[in-house]
């Protein structure tokens, strides 16, 4: 039986632990922190228990394909409830929309800001169905050669949805007004890309988000990674905490294990890094060893955004409140250069807010909520004392707050944590701060272009998560999962019985 050690506890770790068990490997997960999760992970104090990265998600369908390959039914071992809305929408001059996931409603609440618009909805939606579906023919494929990106229909399609435009300025065909444009072009911020930069493309996200649904697992995104854990006791996977690995052992052009930091060696026929992809090469790899992948080379990859995030526990419930918001900043556009161009700190920050315990009331003490507030920000690159930022920001964040949630929360808050990009690049290895993924989602830096799965100098050296394709968000992840899982089966599987 051949052995696989696979770095870092994160969801896309866990779920390739699983489905190579599965197929018959033994496998042992090595996490750095003292519990498994990675960006999914959690907080758990005075009573609230916090998802600090992901807190919903889309794309349902991925995490059902996951448990069916190991012949489960996720929706038997875990509660999920659909948002209603997905979002709400505030503008900096008190207005807001609830973005809905039924056409209908949401045609209404865009009548709202622009009469008309709901017309322009319907055009939008559809262009994103196209994307979609043109999106997906690229996503759930391993890639080997160049040519597996030639498909003159996919081409004509391109050209068709103008999928090759920026992203703010297609969505302005379909809608006038900026408050609109805004609420129909801020996905991209969740892959590392202003929405003035990034493809048209990617208005398949808000499409997949208002067609598909967005959902909560009660108990918190991290009941998935408990979930996931119960179900690696029970196939006999090993995974082990506090084992910070330090480096990968290669000899004659071959993986033959790793060193943990304790010194200790831990054997291994193959090796899946889930840790950050640019980590993983810079820090895990000998130089000697990544003629593809020098250190010249990843310092001109382009590396997504950052963000501060803010944790609130408060001794008062708010009924008025959607599970799920967003607030957008008078000047957009300068809150989004200071963070992708400039490198600045923002004078006045966008910000996703989130009441899981608008939901979810588990996650806190009775009468308490729980606030989750994460504003992006330039990532580490950006020369920002974080130290003296914080407060900054902290103190801009609490004062929209006031005016959304509760003009005297500030007397309410019993509890408190903050992240920053530090916490980001110590916690969990990412390079730069990153807070989505580490590697922005552009066009030379998706699909065939983007880090493979398998390393291409080093025999047994492969990666999963959001660093190699399909890219960032966890329904990519479980996807990278299922794609490196498929290529290992197919190139070192040998007679070895299902689990």
């Amino acid at each position: 039986m051949k052995s696989i050690v696979v770095i870092g506890a994160g969801m896309g770790g866990l779920a390739a632990a699983l489905r190579l068990r599965h197929q018959g490997f033994q496998v042992t997960v090595l996490e750095k922190q003292a519990r498994p999760g990675g960006r999914s992970g959690i907080i758990e104090e005075a009573g609230f228990r916090v998802d600090p990265g992901p807190t919903i998600l889309v794309m349902k369908s991925a995490f059902d394909e996951t448990y069916q390959s190991l012949g489960l039914d996720i929706n038997r071992r875990l509660d999920f409830v659909q948002l209603d809305p997905n979002y709400r929408v505030y503008f900096h001059d008190g207005t807001f929309i609830d973005l809905f996931s039924d056409i209908h409603r949401l045609a209404s609440e865009v009548e709202k800001i622009e009469p008309g618009a709901s017309f322009g909805l319907q055009r939008f939606m559809a262009s994103g169905e196209r994307k979609y579906a043109l999106g997906m023919d690229f996503v759930d494929r391993n890639y080997d050669h160049i040519t597996d990106l030639m498909n003159p229909v996919a081409g004509l399609r391109l050209a068709q949805t103008r999928s090759y435009e920026r992203l703010y300025n297609q969505v302005g065909r379909f809608f006038k007004t900026d408050k609109l444009q805004k609420a129909f072009s801020f996905h991209s911020m969740f892959l590392g890309l202003s929405p003035f930069d990034a493809l048209a493309m990617y208005s398949l996200i808000t499409y997949a988000d208002l067609a598909l649904g967005m959902w909560y697992p009660k108990g918190g995104i991290y009941s998935i990674i408990e979930d996931m854990l119960d179900i690696a006791a029970d196939l006999g996977v090993e995974v082990r905490t506090n084992a910070p690995v330090r480096q990968i052992a290669i000899e004659n052009g071959r993986v033959t294990g790793v060193y943990l930091e304790s010194g200790e060696f831990v054997p291994a026929d193959l090796v899946v890094s889930n840790a950050d992809l640019p980590y993983t090469y810079r820090c895990l790899v000998d130089p000697a060893h990544r003629k593809h992948y020098p250190n010249t080379r990843l310092d001109k990859m382009q590396y997504s955004c950052s963000g501060y995030l803010l944790y609130l526990g408060v001794d008062k419930t708010y009924s008025h409140m959607r599970h799920q918001a967003l607030y957008f900043s008078e000047d957009y556009r300068a809150n989004l250069d200071a963070i992708f161009k400039t490198k600045t700190l923002p004078e006045a920050p966008s910000f996703h807010l989130n009441l899981p315990t608008v939901t979810d009331s588990s996650l806190a003490p009775k009468g308490h909520s729980l606030i989750y507030i994460l504003a992006p920000m330039p990532n580490l690159t950006a020369p920002i004392n974080w130290q003296q930022a914080a407060p900054i920001v902290r103190e801009q964040l609490l004062t929209e707050i006031e005016k959304i949630v509760d003009p005297n929360i500030r007397r309410h808050i019993v509890w408190e944590r903050q992240y920053t990009p530090e916490d980001f690049q110590n916690d969990i290895n990412a390079v730069h701060g990153t807070a989505f993924g580490s590697l922005a989602q552009g066009f030379f830096q998706s699909a065939y272009f983007r880090p493979h799965n398998k390393a291409r100098d080093i025999e047994g050296l492969y990666f999963v998560g959001q660093g190699t394709y399909p890219g960032i968000g966890m329904p990519m992840v479980l996807l990278s999962a299922k794609l490196v899982t498929e290529r290992i089966v197919k190139e070192w599987h040998s007679n070895i019985p299902k689990v």
